[in-house]
C-alpha cells in the first residue's frame, strides 16, 4: 500500500512538473514569436522612416544644389520636402519604438509632449504646403502672363513662413492649454494626447479639411483650363489675354514635327482685336507696337503652359495620394473624440491610420522622382 502510494505521489509529481515544464515552454514559444513579430514591425516602420528621410533629402539637396530649380514653385516643394523630412526624421521613430514596445513611453512626460507638438507640427505644415502648392499651380495655370511679376521668390518666402507660423500655433499652444487643464496625472510609461473635442475639430479643419477644400477646388479649376488648352490645341486657336483690362490676342497653332507651337508673328491673318470689340490691328502691325514690345517673350510664356499643365497634373497625383493617406486619419481622429466605443479596436485602428498619414510624406518624394523631369534630372 505504501509502495503504491509513494508511486502515486512520484507519478503525480512528474505529471506537476510536466505541466510546468510545458506550460514555461508554452510562454517562452509566445514571448518569443510575439519578440519576433515585434521585432520585424520595429524593422519594417523604421525602414518606411529612413526612406521618408532619404527621399526628402534628395529633394531638398536637388533645389539647393540646382540653379535652374531655383523657383517660386520650387521653393514650395523644398519646405515641403523638410516638413516631410523632419516627420521621418523626429516622428515616426519615436512611434516605431512605442509600437515595438506595446504602447510602453519610456522617454519621460516632457519629450512625450514635445514629440506630440511636433508631430503636429510637422504634419500640418506638409498638408498646408501641398495647399500652398495647389495654390500656386492654380495662379500658373488660370493666369500664365501675370504669375511671373505675382509670385516672386519674396512672395514664396512669405507664404511659407505662413505656412509654418500657422502650423506652430495649432500645435505648441495646445499642448501648454493642456498641461494648464488636465486634473489627472499622466498614467507611468503611457503618452496621451488631448481628447479634447473642441479642439479635435478645430485642429482638424486647420490641418486637413480646409486645405482639402481648397485644393479640391483649385484643382478643378486647373482640370477645366487643361480642357480649354486641349480644346484649344485641336481647333488650332488659342484666345489669350495679354493681362487684366488689355487687349486680347487670338494665336494661331502650327503643328510640327516636335510638336505643336503657337505663332502670332508668320501669320498676317491673326486677329488682334481690343477686349471691347472696338479697333481690331493686324499681327504684323502688332509686330511693331508697343504691345509686342512689352510682350516680347510670348512665345516662350506660351510654351512655358504645356509645362505648367504637367506640373500641375503631378501635383494633382499629388493630391490624390494624400487624400488616400490623411483620410481615415481625421475621420477617426474626429469619430474618436464624439464616440470612443465606436471605433472597435481603437489603439490598433488609431495607429494604422496614424501611420497611413506619415507615409504620405515617404510618398511625396516617390511621385516627383516618377513624374518630374527636373527632379529625376
Amino acid at each position: 500500500m505504501n509502495a503504491t502510494s509513494n508511486f502515486d505521489i512520484a507519478a503525480s509529481v512528474e505529471v506537476e512538473d510536466w505541466a510546468t515544464n510545458s506550460t514555461e515552454v508554452s510562454l517562452w514559444y509566445r514571448w518569443t514569436r510575439l519578440s519576433q513579430s515585434k521585432a520585424i514591425l520595429g524593422a519594417v516602420l523604421l525602414l518606411f522612416s529612413m526612406a521618408t528621410v532619404f527621399g526628402n533629402g534628395l529633394v531638398i539637396a536637388a533645389v539647393v544644389r540646382e540653379r535652374y530649380l531655383h523657383t517660386a514653385t520650387n521653393y514650395f516643394v523644398t519646405s515641403l520636402a523638410l516638413a516631410d523630412c523632419l516627420v521621418g526624421l523626429v516622428v515616426m521613430p519615436f512611434s516605431a519604438l512605442y509600437e515595438v514596445l506595446q504602447h510602453n513611453w519610456f522617454f519621460g512626460v516632457d519629450w512625450c509632449d514635445v514629440w506630440r507638438s511636433l508631430d503636429v507640427l510637422f504634419s500640418t505644415a506638409s498638408i498646408l504646403n501641398l495647399c500652398v502648392i495647389s495654390l500656386d499651380r492654380y495662379w500658373a495655370i488660370t493666369d500664365p502672363f501675370t504669375y511671373p511679376t505675382r509670385m516672386t521668390r519674396n512672395r514664396a518666402c512669405l507664404l511659407i513662413g505662413a505656412v509654418w507660423v500657422c502650423s506652430g500655433a495649432i500645435s505648441f499652444p495646445a499642448i501648454l492649454w493642456w498641461r494648464a487643464v488636465r486634473t489627472e496625472d499622466v498614467p507611468d510609461h503611457k503618452c496621451p494626447f488631448t481628447d479634447s473635442l473642441g479642439y479635435l475639430i478645430f485642429s482638424s479643419t486647420i490641418s486637413f479639411y480646409l486645405p482639402l477644400f481648397v485644393m479640391v477646388f483649385t484643382y478643378y479649376k486647373i482640370y477645366r483650363a487643361a480642357v480649354v488648352q486641349t480644346r484649344s490645341l485641336k481647333s488650332g486657336t488659342k484666345q489669350v489675354m495679354m493681362a487684366p483690362g488689355e487687349m486680347e490676342l487670338t494665336l494661331r497653332i502650327h503643328r510640327g514635327g516636335t510638336g505643336s507651337h503657337y505663332d502670332d508673328s508668320h501669320d498676317p491673318e491673326a486677329p488682334l482685336s481690343s477686349h471691347n470689340g472696338l479697333s481690331r490691328l493686324t499681327s504684323s502691325r502688332f509686330v511693331h507696337g508697343k504691345h509686342m514690345a512689352k510682350n516680347f517673350s510670348l512665345s516662350r510664356k506660351l510654351s512655358k503652359f504645356a509645362k505648367e499643365k504637367k506640373a500641375a497634373k503631378t501635383l494633382g497625383i499629388v493630391m490624390g495620394v494624400f487624400i488616400v493617406c490623411w483620410m481615415p486619419f481625421f475621420v477617426v481622429n474626429l469619430l474618436s473624440g464624439i464616440c470612443h466605443r465606436c471605433i472597435y479596436e481603437e489603439e490598433l485602428v488609431s495607429a494604422v491610420v496614424t501611420w497611413l498619414g506619415w507615409i504620405n510624406s515617404g510618398m511625396n518624394p516617390v511621385i516627383y522622382a516618377c513624374w518630374s523631369k527636373d527632379f529625376r534630372r
